[in-house]
């Protein structure tokens, strides 16, 4: 229960709102409870009073009308306020979820799958609307309720009201209590089934294409009918709770029934004429208290899936961010640009040393390439540059100033990234060109840019600039995504320019194309460029070898290929 607090505190953000809610709930459930009370007593009193005397029908069927009319007001306004100030809530609990993820972004979230996050933002936040809606509202509705009506009775016979209430109060107790336990047995296993399930979906949606030309369709679905049957066997058996809930809250009102007719029956109520009325009204007093009494059974017993939900949302939210930026430190250009100075660097949750004991100093303006196989470190490098990750160990400089002194904003201000995976949001062509820069980039810059990188064919269709590029570009091949990062680096006015294997996928002529491109743009920048193409590689002012995390080479192209059984010239003649 105690996953719940942080979650019970947001409804600070909608106080108003849903204690406006709750006397609403109050006000709608005592007008339901009032009219069918006051109806037994109106049939009773008027059977007795018979044709022949005289009745005041007017006061009672007024009462009624008047109660039909406050319940159906009070449950519309009820269900609008309490569910405006939800959503409300719910709202302000994703912001915060998402705030607290940016941070963590990547070196924590690469512990968790695209596809988990997204449950976590989505599903489990909803299933977090039951807290108000379903559990702490409809229970301290009834608590008040039952009080109020048996200090209402207790006017007319007090030990019936105080029987009535107390047998109440004990149900409001035992039965959320008893179904909570019920329900806490498989809730977590539920939540974790149906986040399990929706992950293997996604993931095989997204992965439809490789799984049909592997011919491994099956064995995945196969993975995913295993989860699905878990998931099934849980709501069977929650579908079983709920009816047995509501089979025992009928049983036990049918025994308060019954009870209660048997008592009334026996008790005094004066010698008024109509007092043989006061057994109706108890009696659908008894009869309609258990409206309060048929929602909780249901409600607690999917408390076990809220506490699941709170708990996975809650292990996003208290992790800590392994990247503070806290300094406050101006960026001023000198000629010693970029050091390292003793660097080495382990990824969490790994072993081995991305980058191993390196130093390596880099001046304004140079255009560097980094070379080196595959898993040697070079990305590692350009990775610590942007602050994705803090070094385990030695220095890394920027403009004579430690990295971590500079404010997020100052560091990102100097760089422009271009990673591995090109990301290409589901919004229009311009808007994915439009965020490279921070000022409004013109159309005609745009065009000139998209045919300058090959992709002005994207144009010819009637929606130009405004063309849906859809969920993760799917109208674009892998290359053409390629060349529209491209296009978004020639689209930003960064100092310092880290491109990570930016002609991968292209052929020879575009690769030549978009690396002159490149090496135009960044004419009076800084460019770091790892890869291991040597198209054009003649044109890097220095070239630096890396492998197994530590500098073995570095130097400009004459003097590396003209090296005897230098690593750079071994690995030309190789190519």
């Amino acid at each position: 229960m105690r996953a719940l607090l942080p979650f019970i505190r947001l409804f600070g953000f909608a106080k108003l709102p849903l204690i406006l809610g709750l006397v609403l709930m109050i006000l709608g459930l005592g007008s339901s409870m009032g009219l069918l009370t006051l109806s037994g007593w109106f049939l009773a009193a008027t059977a007795i009073a018979g044709l022949g005397t005289l009745f005041n029908f007017f006061y009672p069927s007024a009462s009624v009308r008047g109660l039909a009319i406050g319940r159906t007001v009070m449950r519309y306004f009820e269900k609008i306020v309490t569910h405006d100030a939800t959503f409300r809530i719910l709202s302000k609990l994703r912001v915060q979820v998402f705030k607290k993820i940016i941070p963590l972004s990547p070196a924590v979230l690469n512990r968790y799958r695209n596809s988990d996050l997204l449950n976590r933002l989505v599903s489990d936040v909803d299933t977090l609307d039951s807290l108000y809606l379903r559990l702490l509202a409809p229970f301290f509705t009834a608590l008040f309720v039952i009080v109020a009506m048996s200090i209402g009775l207790s006017f007319i016979h007090a030990p019936l009201a105080l029987g009535l209430g107390a047998f109440l109060l004990i149900l409001l107790i035992t039965i959320p209590t008893l179904f909570y336990r019920l329900g806490q047995k498989f809730g977590a296993r539920l939540v974790q089934a149906r986040a399990t399930y929706r992950t293997q979906f996604l993931e095989f949606i997204q992965a439809q294409a490789e799984l049909l030309l592997f011919n491994a369709e099956d064995k995945l679905k196969e993975k995913m009918a295993t989860t699905e049957k878990i998931w099934q066997a849980d709501q069977a058996q929650e579908a079983k709770l709920s009816g047995f809930s509501t089979a025992l809250v009928l049983f036990l009102n049918g025994l308060l029934i019954c009870a209660m007719l048997w008592f009334s029956s026996q008790a005094d109520f004066g010698t008024g004429e109509y007092r043989a009325a006061f057994i109706a009204l108890f009696t659908f007093a008894a009869l309609a208290a258990f409206e309060i009494i048929m929602p909780l059974g249901t409600a607690f017993l999917h408390i076990g899936q809220v506490i699941a939900a709170a708990e996975r949302v809650t292990d996003i939210i208290e992790q800590q961010p392994l990247v503070e930026f806290q300094g406050n430190a101006e960026f001023e250009p000198q000629v010693q640009l970029i050091s390292a100075k003793n660097l080495s660097f382990t990824y969490p949750e790994r072993e081995n040393l991305a980058l191993d004991n390196l130093t390596l100093d880099l001046e304004q303006g140079q255009k560097i390439a980094i070379l080196g196989k595959t898993g040697s470190g070079k990305s590692t490098l350009l990775q610590l540059l942007v602050r994705n990750y803090d070094a385990n160990q030695g220095e890394l400089l920027l403009a004579g100033k430690p990295i971590p002194l500079y404010s997020e904003q100052t560091l990102r201000e100097q760089f422009c990234f271009l990673t591995q995976r090109v990301h290409v949001f589901s919004d229009s062509l311009r808007q994915n060109l439009q965020f490279a820069a921070h000022e409004k980039i013109s159309d005609e810059k745009m065009i000139e840019i998209l045919n300058q990188v090959g992709l002005g064919k994207l144009l010819d269709q009637a929606q130009g600039l405004n063309i849906w590029l859809g969920d993760g570009g799917r109208p674009l091949s892998g290359g053409e995504q390629r060349r529209l990062g491209i296009a978004r680096i020639l689209l930003n006015n960064a100092p310092i320019l880290l491109l990570d294997e930016p002609t991968e996928g292209l052929d020879r002529d575009t690769e030549r194309q978009i690396l002159h491109l490149i090496l135009q743009h960044a004419k009076n920048k800084t460019l770091i460029m790892v890869t291991h193409r040597l198209t054009a590689i003649e044109q890097f002012d220095t070239i630096c070898l890396i492998d197994e995390g530590k500098l073995i080479e570095k130097g400009d192209y004459e003097s590396l290929i003209q090296k005897e059984n230098g690593f750079f010239k071994r690995l030309v003649e190789r190519i």
